[in-house]
């Protein structure tokens, strides 16, 4: 089956090894509250920009700002969709069928968690929920396709 969709084998573990590192660190750095001790201040261009209420609201301008969590979100991203969506050592119709399966079943799972979090998440905490989710269907995904990848292979060793 052509998979033209898939990124090469052989970016499999380089892009592994970067989206484990970035999501750690976006997530130690978050729950750390670090973002301020790590800061990487740099002139960015910003559609729209507001900080606050008192805040100064700029619209298609220069600010400058710490850009420390907008490269590790990128990374994250990046690096997490080309590891998710490489092709495996050896790719046939039921890889395909396997990676296909657990999609649907990531996308599924992630919008009942987005349907669960504007029924019972009010306020604040909202966005930063809904900043999490950004990054959930992917490691759903990653997640559930390793693991049926590692069945499925279980279960040849296992005939043999």
């Amino acid at each position: 089956m052509k998979t033209n969709y898939l990124f090469p084998y052989r970016l499999k573990k380089v892009s592994g090894i970067i989206f484990l590192l970035s999501f750690v660190v976006l997530t130690l750095l978050y729950f750390l509250d670090g973002f301020e001790r790590f800061s990487i201040k740099a002139k960015v261009f910003a559609l729209v920009s507001d900080y606050g209420i008192l805040g100064e609201r700029k619209s298609f301008g220069f600010i400058e700002d710490s850009v420390t969590d907008e490269i590790l979100v990128v990374l994250t991203i990046l690096f997490g969709i080309i590891f998710a969506f490489s092709k495996e050592k050896y790719e046939d119709e039921m890889v395909v069928s396997v990676r296909l399966n657990s999609l649907a079943w990531a996308t599924i799972i992630n919008y009942g968690l987005i349907m669960l979090s504007y029924i019972f998440i009010y306020g604040m905490p909202f966005l930063t929920v809904m900043s999490a989710i950004m990054f959930s269907q992917l490691l759903i995904f990653i997640i559930l396709f390793r693991y049926n990848i590692y069945k499925l292979n279980k279960a040849g060793a296992d005939e043999e």
